[in-house]
């Protein structure tokens, strides 16, 4: 078998969800298994000349409060994703945290996938997740086939 274990990148953007088409289509075709993987961005700190105290702890609180909706959206992307692959395929999730391209490589190497599927441009209506850059970051850097789908 060519394709044993299929990585879909989500983000909830149309791209991403051809993506999962096509993807679908392949794992279904090829008697594989799929992983869908959404990766949450990582928020930081902005950087400031003499921060007040006050303002540091606002800004921590904020970015907490940023991380717990990009989880969200994580979780009902991925649940909007199940919802549109064969339910005769076996298929796993995961939710990650971290740089997108690095994160996408990073567990295709360490799951042992055959074929990384992502979309060519993503943008979801929370905030843009994965910049078209991230697609060719992912076709640079993977160690495994890349589908980009337009």
């Amino acid at each position: 078998m060519l394709y044993s274990k299929i990585l879909i990148a989500v983000d909830g953007s149309e791209g991403s969800f051809t993506a999962l088409h096509n993807g679908n289509e392949i794992a279904r075709y090829m008697g594989a298994e799929l992983t869908l993987l959404y990766v949450t961005n990582e928020v930081t700190l902005p950087l400031y000349g003499g921060v007040h105290p006050g303002v540091a702890a606002s800004t921590t609180v904020e970015i907490r409060e940023a991380e717990i909706l990009e989880q969200s959206h994580g979780e009902e992307t991925m649940n909007r994703a199940l919802g549109r692959v064969d339910p005769d395929i076996k298929t796993t999730t995961a939710i990650l945290h971290g740089d997108p391209p690095a994160t996408i490589c990073g567990y295709a190497d360490s799951h042992n996938i055959d074929l990384i599927v992502i979309g060519n441009r993503g943008h979801s209506g929370f905030k843009k997740l994965f910049l078209g850059s991230v697609s060719q970051k992912v076709v640079s850097n993977a160690h495994q086939p890349v589908l980009v789908v337009k």
